[in-house]
């Protein structure tokens, strides 16, 4: 089985590098599914068994999205699929923003859907059908906050993304019990994992989407977690249902930050949190990235064979 997997117009070439299938292809190889990686859709002019677009797909985003370069991808994409009907096209929903399903003008009904962190409640998803889309998370995170002294009680150090000003609120909230730094310039990672790392419970706002690599590095880190509402309805950990108070914490509102970390860090409560961020923990290390979309790939394939797809020749 050969796919496909074209990066066209899109500049965030770590989020690439962090898809699953890239970084299993050897693996994936061994098991007879071959990757080949293409940086634009004519290079790739040929009938696969699959493909994989990425695209980018945030029209609001103004520093990437540039019109003069998706509208042209979109129009190749369309005559691609005229050529070549037989290529199973798999629609790739890799946006933070896990409840807009930013693909739908790339998707056609019965097409398979790789979505990133969806909600669990599939239905929000429209009009994706739910029955298609399978849920996948980029590969990333590090145990990188193990290595510190715990010295504060709470952390959370990020950049003002998502909700006007809700970011801010965070890191006041936090920093009455911690760590609070919200700048517009990421700080060198070094030091962001030294502070961070000194804190028992890493606080972990949606920003542009639900999902962070903040939320890896502390699951990895075996730190406890406290996310918000928004974070514990989608589903962070591909395959896997996560609860409030069982693998994370979680608030409603940043005001109530102080009075969960103080809770929490009682010396009569520590063996929960430890509890706690043992299970987030052990839900981070049973996610088996290259299982999952190996499994994933095997059913396109099987797919791909009922229509008599597959590449041929040059």
């Amino acid at each position: 089985m050969t796919i496909a997997f074209v990066v066209e117009a899109f500049p965030d070439l770590k989020a690439a590098r962090q898809s699953p299938w890239l970084l299993h292809a050897s693996e994936l190889a061994k098991e007879g599914i071959e990757i080949q990686h293409f940086s634009e859709l004519e290079s790739a002019w040929l009938p696969f068994d699959a493909m994989i677009l990425m695209v980018w797909l945030d029209w609001g985003n103004v520093e990437y999205f540039q019109p003069a370069q998706i509208i042209p991808v979109m129009e190749k994409y369309s005559a691609y699929r005229a050529a070549f009907p037989k290529t199973v096209q798999i629609i790739l929903n890799h946006v933070d923003m896990s409840r807009r399903p930013y693909a739908t003008p790339y998707w056609r009904m019965g097409d398979p859907i790789l979505y990133r962190t969806p909600a669990y409640d599939r239905t929000e998803l429209a009009p994706f059908p739910p029955r298609d889309i399978f849920a996948y998370e980029r590969v990333w995170g590090s145990d990188c906050l193990s290595k510190h002294e715990i010295t504060h009680l709470a952390g959370f150090i990020g950049t003002p993304s998502g909700p006007k000003g809700y970011r801010q609120r965070v890191a006041a909230e936090t920093a009455k019990v911690g760590i609070g730094r919200c700048d517009p310039l990421r700080i060198p990672k070094p030091e962001y994992t030294a502070m961070l790392g000194s804190c028992r419970i890493i606080v972990c706002p949606q920003g542009w989407g639900e999902n962070s690599e903040r939320h890896w590095d502390a699951w990895r880190s075996g730190r406890a977690v406290l996310t918000d509402r928004a974070c514990d309805s989608v589903e962070m950990i591909p395959g896997q249902r996560l609860g409030e108070n069982i693998h994370y914490l979680v608030y409603d509102d940043p005001v109530q930050i102080p009075d969960i970390v103080s809770d929490w860090s009682r010396p009569g409560r520590l063996a929960d949190l430890e509890e706690i961020a043992s299970n987030g923990w052990q839900a981070a290390l049973n996610y088996d990235s290259f299982n999952r979309i190996r499994d994933f790939f095997q059913s396109v394939g099987a797919r791909a064979a009922g229509r008599g797809g597959g590449r041929v020749a040059p």
